[in-house]
């Protein structure tokens, strides 16, 4: 079966609409969103400029929502790649996390009912919390433990760089029931905002990139929550039992839910290396005069080869997100998409720099910024490694990974 890789044009209209519009309104703010480590105060009425929705997350609740034939996920592709244009900052305060798609992929249909639906439906922020202090990727060193009280569960350990969990409705814990099991006792459970024993340790952590995003420090001090609180839980019929309510290990479904958002987080890297090539190809045009003929022919074949990589990225991205919308697997051609992405952004970008000497790492310009911002996103969501990984196992199978 072949399809054809191009959005609709009303869709991709809708997208040069708001890439125009970020490319001015946005990218004005970019400086000093990072110099502050925060989005403008005034960043509601920034948005509210915008000449067309930008979802569900849009602020104007009053502004109709359009839609397309293109699929949910494919418009929110588009979505996040035009914003982006302007600067990643915007992408921070229109987000709405990645807690409810846990919750839809490991929930009871109580829970989920509960959780996710008046998320989507009525908005709203949720958080995702599984780094630790001492790991990333590695999801299998989880050490915030959860201990079964009766009929709660109490959680206690710190998270880190969770993003949005100082302002999250709720937030999405994993959390280990019996560290002797490994893997399989790792489980996720739902914190609500204000829950006793839960705290905020830091509302922003100081960071490289992506400044303005509020990713933060999460204390569970004996933090009590009900069992029915665990994902996926579910009563048994021997309440003795130390599995009583036990579901499958939380650590697939941590990984897995996160294919969902892996093409998005990589669409934001296709126009932060978008924004630099184009500022580059304009301040070297206007200095072509002062370059030989054969040297100028390089440069314009390295920034066809860029715009090449970038298109290749999209094509990639809208796969797995039409691959989604259409009810099919896509967890392997997600981590394609995102494996390849950022990291080429970041090459594009380090590129554009260089290619304008020391007006390349200048404050004058934003291109040292954005590569600040762009590293992170070959982490977020499952490093590159994480995603090689993936792709190895699904073209050789499990023993790929190994050895």
């Amino acid at each position: 079966m072949t399809i054809s890789l191009e959005v609709s044009p009303d869709l991709r209209e809708h997208g040069r609409i708001i890439r125009d519009w970020a490319a001015v309104e946005v990218r004005r703010h970019a400086r000093q969103a990072d110099t502050d480590h925060a989005p403008p105060e005034n960043w509601r009425e920034i948005v509210g400029t915008c000449p067309v929705s930008l979802g569900r997350s849009d602020p104007r609740r009053d502004m109709e929502r359009v839609q397309f034939g293109d699929g949910y996920w494919v418009r929110n592709l588009i979505t996040s790649e035009s914003l982006a244009y302007g600067d990643i900052w915007v992408s921070g305060v229109l987000g709405d996390g990645i807690g409810h798609l846990v919750v839809k992929a490991m929930g009871t249909p109580e829970q989920i009912e509960r959780w996710y639906e008046p998320i989507v439906h009525d908005g709203g922020i949720t958080a995702f919390a599984l780094t630790e202090p001492h790991f990333g990727s590695d999801t299998s060193l989880v050490a915030t433990t959860a201990t079964r009280d009766g009929d709660m569960w109490v959680l206690n350990g710190t998270k880190m760089y969770c993003t949005f969990g100082a302002v999250a409705d709720y937030v999405v814990v994993f959390a280990t029931t019996d560290s002797s099991l490994g893997p399989a006792a790792i489980k996720a459970f739902v914190v609500e905002r204000g829950t006793a024993g839960f705290r905020v340790g830091k509302v922003n952590e100081a960071k490289l990139g992506i400044r303005s995003w509020i990713t933060s420090e999460l204390v569970f001090d004996g933090c009590a929550i009900p069992v029915d609180h665990q994902l996926g839980w579910q009563p048994s019929a021997a309440p003795e039992s130390r599995e009583h309510g036990q579901t499958a290990s939380g650590r697939g479904g941590a990984l897995g839910s996160l294919s969902q958002n892996k093409p998005n987080i990589a669409a934001l890297g296709i126009e932060m290396a978008q924004a630099p090539i184009d500022v580059a190809v304009g301040l070297l045009r206007e200095e072509r005069i002062g370059f030989a003929a054969h040297r100028w022919a390089v440069i314009e074949n390295e920034i066809a080869q860029m715009n090449d990589a970038l298109d290749r990225s999209r094509r990639l991205n809208f796969r797995a997100q039409w691959l989604q919308d259409t009810k099919r697997g896509h967890k392997t051609e997600a981590s394609v998409a995102k494996g390849y992405g950022p990291p080429t952004a970041e090459r594009i970008i380090r590129r554009c720099m260089q290619l304008l000497g020391p007006d390349g790492t200048s404050r004058e310009l934003l291109l040292e910024k954005w590569y600040r911002d762009v590293k992170i996103l070959d982490i977020f969501e499952g490093s590159g490694q994480v995603q090689r990984v993936i792709i190895s196992r699904a073209l050789m199978g499990r023993d790929a990974a190994r050895g």
